[in-house]
């Protein structure tokens, strides 16, 4: 057992049998004497032991707490909305600034069916959220270019709900859609999701 003298701090490595129960000791470094039991040794022990415990749950909340911070901030700015202010100044604010769902890859085709002119459009849906989420209709808005005079105006809106319910994370979507009798030219898309 390791003994150490309350006067000057010296340690000494004692057997705890040579103690007994309890014995009078002096410090070889500074003369101070004490009444050692060897209980303290054990008591020691334990204490090391309690020590050891309270760094170790210490260290693991304060990973868990970064890992959190930086690998689950979707679902932290849920539980704690006005953290968000934390990750625009760190710059880590997601790059899509929090939405669930971008459309990429847009693309339009126009075809004629049955001497008729369709308009297509083709598209990617990716979840950029860290959660499974459930897919919205996609509402498409196509329009006369306001600046082009024309006597009459073309206005039409209409949803497309793709076939796939729910999104994993990082999952994505093709979608594809046709409308028929449009205009060829002048025209202005506008492609919304649907709050569910």
């Amino acid at each position: 057992m390791i003994v150490v003298c309350p006067s000057c701090f010296c340690k000494y490595s004692v057997q705890a049998d040579s103690i007994g129960q309890e014995k009078l000791v002096r410090c070889a470094m500074c003369g101070a004497t004490w009444r050692q039991s060897t209980l303290d040794g054990s008591t020691e022990k334990k204490q090391h032991a309690q020590d050891l415990i309270k760094w170790t749950f210490f260290w693991f909340m304060v990973f868990v707490t970064i890992f959190s911070l930086f690998f689950a901030k979707n679902a932290v700015m849920k539980i704690w909305p006005s953290i968000s202010s934390f990750y625009e100044m760190a710059g880590l604010q997601n790059e899509y600034g929090g939405k669930a769902f971008v459309i990429q890859n847009l693309s339009n085709f126009f075809v004629i069916k049955n001497d008729a002119l369709y308009m297509g459009l083709k598209g990617e849906l990716l979840n950029v959220s860290n959660e499974v989420q459930s897919i919205p209709s996609i509402i498409i808005s196509l329009k006369d270019d306001e600046n082009v005079k024309k006597d009459s105006h073309y206005k039409k809106i209409w949803n497309h709900n793709p076939t796939y319910k729910k999104l994993l994370p990082n999952q994505k979507v093709v979608f594809e859609t046709e409308l028929q009798s449009v205009p060829y030219n002048n025209l202005i898309c506008d492609i919304k999701l649907d709050v569910l």
